[in-house]
């Protein structure tokens, strides 16, 4: 899960995120640590930049425009829709057999929709994080259809925000 977005945050809570065992010796150099933000060895990090870095992938999501009931869609491209598609950082969840992100989206005032291209199993991850909402895994429904594989959760308010608004989307396995 990932590490919380405000507040104190210690190098034990550092440490545990990158898979260490709570109460060992870790340092803020330790490859493991340095890997929640992608740096280099000896970098100049504060444990405030560690806000909401978890061990699981992780992109920044820049919303799309609404068209119909569709909102802060990534890559959402049916025939009817005119606008901004949005974008993500990185598409391709490394942490869950490298699955590619087709399509993001928000619809139906109720549902937060990934569509993954192949047959992703209903494994293998905890959750899915946008900004500070947490979606379970178990909480979503699962299908396979074709070659693709979706996720949508239900009975949720649009997370996304307004068009060209940023979000953190973090994959925690």
């Amino acid at each position: 899960m990932a590490l919380q977005n405000s507040g104190q945050i210690s190098l034990n809570d550092l440490h545990v995120e990158a898979g260490g065992t709570s109460g060992t010796e870790a340092s803020m150099n330790d490859s493991d640590i340095r890997g929640l933000l992608n740096a280099s060895a000896n970098s100049q990090m504060t444990f405030s930049s560690f806000y909401g870095a978890s061990s699981g992938w992780s992109a920044t999501m820049t919303v799309g425009e609404p068209a119909n009931s569709f909102w802060g869609q990534f890559g959402y491209n049916p025939s009817f829709y005119f606008g901004s598609y949005g974008s993500m950082t990185d598409t391709t969840i490394d942490t869950y057999s490298n699955a590619q992100i087709l399509n993001f989206y928000y619809s139906g005032n109720t549902h937060i929709n990934i569509k993954f291209s192949g047959t992703q199993p209903n494994s293998g991850f905890s959750s899915l994080q946008i900004a500070s909402l947490v979606l379970p895994r178990t909480s979503a429904s699962y299908a396979v259809s074709g070659n693709d594989t979706f996720f949508t959760w239900s009975g949720y308010s649009n997370p996304f925000g307004s068009s060209g608004s940023t979000r953190l989307i973090t994959w925690n396995s």
